[in-house]
């Protein structure tokens, strides 16, 4: 699974078997989890579900991906297409 970002200790991913619509997953190694759909091209970017996050963290995942989202959204559409 592709890295797209990485903040500290939490990596942002692409799962290359997954589905639509265009998302992406926040991994930590303690087990937190998140997806956040892109909602590409004009956003926002949003949570769908998490586990074990900060507020704090969930923040400032969703705001690095707004800041990244064109490149985020084509590297998705190049793994699914």
């Amino acid at each position: 699974m592709p890295t797209v970002l990485t903040l500290r200790n939490i990596r942002i991913v692409i799962y290359p078997n997954d589905h639509p619509p265009p998302h992406v997953h926040a991994l930590k190694r303690d087990g937190a989890r998140a997806k956040f759909d892109l909602n590409y091209p004009d956003g926002p970017v949003v949570l769908v579900e998490q586990i074990g996050f900060r507020l704090s963290e969930i923040a400032e995942m969703g705001e690095a991906i707004a800041n990244n989202l064109t490149d985020i959204y084509h590297r998705w559409r190049a793994l699914h297409g």
